[in-house]
């Protein structure tokens, strides 16, 4: 168990264990889906992603001009993707570009959930539940491992309240592990449902949707859904509307004794939300993921002003 507050601050590096793409290869998915050429007057693009363009067609048949600038607002954003370090990047390059932005968007949603259907995690076809050693070699087993230890049963539904999870991801990755980890030690799905659904999960740029059904705008883990019912639910950076309290992260961060960044880019956008107004020493780690370790000591750079 956890006896001191923790801070775990979760980028896509973590997700990679489970088979989900890190920032430039889902960058280079959403470039490939929406560089839409058209030939010989045809209706259907003989390049871009068909079913991303009849998600189009569907709703915009009727409203040609505002269709003609989703097409362009797509090849636009292909062209920024080429060049920017991350989709994020480039949707801020076209900031005023709003179908290149809700293109964007609608792609993140289409391209995590797709990668959650095929990640370590997915649902057993055969079962409809997560098979009993999927994940079990990740990050977040450890975890879990470290939070029930010393815990009896009837108190697990407290083994969680020390550790806040700052999730810069979109996937579900974490609930779901948890979700079943909790039911194949014998919590009974009721509870686990709520243990999950009482997590201290800050997501800055939200999710693709609810993992429980129980709480609205849920949407099966790499389940298919309707991109457009869900643009509510995330943010990028570009975005001055924030889906969390940022208090809530200011406090976890100023009274967590450890920060664990796992797979974290520390992007400069995104270490701008987790500047405290009042830093305090404590102990900090982190992993990284396709970094040469010479870029180390400017990561240190970059967090000793924040947690010193």
């Amino acid at each position: 168990m956890f006896n001191s507050r923790i801070a775990v601050v979760v980028g896509a590096g973590a997700g990679v264990e489970y088979n989900m793409p890190l920032g430039y290869k889902l960058a280079a998915d959403i470039a490939e889906d929406v560089r839409f050429r058209f030939e010989h007057y045809s209706h259907a693009p003989s390049k871009g992603d068909r079913d991303l363009f009849n998600l189009l067609f569907r709703r915009y048949q009727t409203d040609k001009p505002k269709l003609d600038r989703f097409t362009r607002g797509g090849n636009e954003l292909a062209a920024a993707i080429s060049s920017a370090v991350s989709v994020d990047d480039a949707l801020f390059q076209l900031s005023e570009n709003v179908e290149a932005v809700t293109l964007g968007k609608l792609c993140i949603i289409r391209s995590i959930l797709k990668a959650e259907q095929n990640s370590a995690l997915a649902l057993s076809s055969r079962t409809g539940r997560l098979d009993e050693d999927a994940g079990r070699d990740g990050w977040v087993e450890q975890l879990f491992s470290m939070a029930i230890t010393g815990v009896k049963k009837s108190e697990i539904h407290t083994a969680f309240d020390n550790i806040t999870f700052v999730n810069f991801n979109y996937d579900r990755c974490i609930e779901q592990y948890l979700y079943f980890a909790l039911q194949r030690i014998g919590i009974e799905e009721p509870q686990a449902a709520l243990i999950v659904a009482g997590l201290n999960m800050i997501r800055p740029y939200g999710s693709v949707g609810s993992l429980l059904p129980s709480i609205p705008n849920h949407v099966l883990f790499g389940g298919a859904v309707d991109p457009f019912e869900m643009l509510a639910g995330i943010r990028t950076y570009t975005e001055n509307e924030s889906l969390h309290d940022s208090g809530h992260l200011v406090n976890a961060l100023q009274e967590a004794k450890l920060v664990l960044f796992l797979g974290f880019g520390f992007h400069a956008q995104n270490l701008r939300l987790l500047q405290l107004p009042d830093p305090r020493a404590k102990h900090v780690m982190a992993t990284v993921k396709r970094f040469i370790k010479q870029t180390g000591s400017i990561f240190k750079a970059r967090l000793a002003p924040r947690f010193a």
